[in-house]
């Protein structure tokens, strides 16, 4: 356990030694692109991981935020990747 976590610690000094890499515009997008897919995969699927689909929320609305998107066109965004749901259902 304790040389997992060393490992893990070391692997995580050395990516901050390397020199961070710019995305572009059109990386973000796909990635935007992307999570969005996921997260529509996610809230379809029958097993419950709602761990996953918060990493997922969380990550489209950072990917917005980078690329400059105003929050109501994240949230529309995400709303139609996500199933609808009767009022009173959950």
């Amino acid at each position: 356990m304790s040389e997992m976590l060393t490992n893990n610690i070391a692997e995580v000094v050395e990516s901050y030694k390397r020199t961070p890499r710019k995305r572009s515009p059109q990386e973000i997008t796909a990635r935007y692109n992307q999570a969005l897919e996921t997260y529509k995969e996610l809230c379809f699927k029958p097993q419950d991981d709602n761990q996953l689909k918060l990493m997922t929320h969380t990550e489209i609305k950072i990917l917005g935020w980078v690329l400059g998107k105003p929050e109501k066109d994240v949230v529309k965004d995400i709303a139609r990747n996500s199933p609808s749901m009767p009022f009173g259902t959950f």
